[in-house]
């Protein structure tokens, strides 16, 4: 596998799966190898003053470039480094692998999706980035509909345009891929529709959670979980609470941190609001699930099309209902549970008062979750697409 990221050096649920989807495959049997860049995460985080990674069946292959944090502005600008290709030709003959999976590697080049032997070639879309230089398909506060104004786009969010997305050389590479996966339907019609590649839809899984949960601690309330940043939505969940708490008749607790951490505490303490929204900050996998487990739902009010965002899966998982905005692949999720979890913000209060009150199955959400989004479940599709696609060549 390739991938920009891998835990714990990583930003994001795309890793984070990277990791899950290996570790299953090595319990089965299978010769899991995981090719990442520390460049890539030090670029976004500052140096690793030392290497450290858990015990692991996975092999795993982290890569630094002569050129250090460096080459990511140069992959950024050329789409390809010459060192990461080198390296992955180098790990190809090395470990003459059956499968080539490869995730997010906007940052590693798309010169690895062009195929160097006889190996089943697979691209997972965690994101638009085939489609989009932002990875988002969001500009302006709304979903991007066309592809007239990358260039502009791309200078108005401080980045230069990529240029090499118009050569013959990138559609050349992605249409060597054999098998593209999609982690929702949406995604899978707007790249199909942007790019010409047929896409399968394969939902993203989650581990099964643990068996013995601490409480909380908290109750009477809902749950954000997600990076604090403008296109989340968090900013119009909070002044929702500020403006209608008292109808809602719950707290909101917010899980996560970001550019708009700091400005959100201002605002919700000058509102007088300290007891009815918390900032929990940064949680780990623990701590998520008794807070999980507590809440009336967890609630996702994205403005961008999203895709297939792990925390709904770990929220089901454990039996809380996921309410979602009415964006990218977040219906398909939570549309499961029946009616009233989908929404558009101006009736987010009204769904938000309405599930409460209802208290919804916790069983069937547990079941729901181990129908759709189980490791188990995850596992026999990824596996037969693969069969299917060898014997299709």
């Amino acid at each position: 596998m390739t991938t920009d990221f891998y835990p714990p050096y990583h930003i994001g649920g795309d890793a984070t799966h990277v990791q899950w989807l290996a570790e299953e495959l090595a319990r089965q049997g299978h010769e899991a190898h995981v090719m990442f860049s520390l460049d890539a995460y030090e670029l976004k985080k500052g140096r690793i003053a030392a290497l450290s990674f858990e015990p692991s069946p996975v092999h795993l292959q982290p890569l630094r470039s002569p050129k250090g944090r460096a080459e990511m502005p140069l992959v950024y600008l050329l789409g390809k480094s010459p060192y990461f290709s080198r390296e992955f030709e180098r790990l190809i003959e090395e470990v003459s692998p059956d499968v080539v999976h490869h995730h997010s590697i906007s940052l590693l080049g798309y010169d690895l999706l062009r195929k160097r032997g006889s190996y089943l070639n697979i691209y997972t879309a965690h994101s638009y980035w085939l489609a989009c230089q932002l990875s988002r398909l969001f500009k302006g506060g709304k979903t991007c509909q066309d592809n007239s104004f990358c260039t502009l786009c791309a200078l108005r969010s401080h980045r230069p345009p990529q240029l090499w997305r118009r050569q013959e050389a990138f559609t050349r590479a992605v249409r060597d891929v054999d098998l593209a996966i999609a982690p929702s339907n949406y995604v899978r019609r707007t790249l199909s529709e942007k790019t010409g590649l047929p896409l399968v839809t394969l939902p993203n899984f989650v581990p099964h959670p643990p068996e013995d949960i601490t409480p909380s601690g908290f109750s009477d309330y809902f749950l954000y979980v997600g990076v604090l940043e403008s296109h989340k939505g968090i900013t119009e969940l909070v002044k929702l609470f500020k403006d209608h708490w008292r109808e809602i008749g719950a707290r909101l607790l917010v899980a996560g941190s970001g550019p708009l951490e700091r400005r959100l505490q201002i605002y919700v303490k000058k509102s007088g609001l300290e007891d009815i929204v918390h900032f929990m900050g940064w949680c780990d996998q623990s701590n998520l699930y008794s807070l999980y487990r507590d809440a009336y739902a967890l609630v996702i009010p994205s403005l961008w099309p999203e895709n297939a965002p792990l925390v709904a899966l770990e929220a089901l998982s454990v039996g809380t209902p996921v309410v979602a905005s009415n964006m990218g692949g977040l219906p398909e999720i939570a549309a499961l549970q029946g009616e009233g979890f989908v929404c558009d913000p101006d009736h987010l209060k009204d769904t938000l008062i309405s599930v409460r009150d209802a208290s919804p199955d916790r069983q069937q959400m547990r079941d729901l979750y181990q129908r759709h989004f189980s490791p188990e479940r995850f596992l026999s599709r990824y596996l037969e697409l693969i069969m299917e696609r060898r014997f299709a060549k």
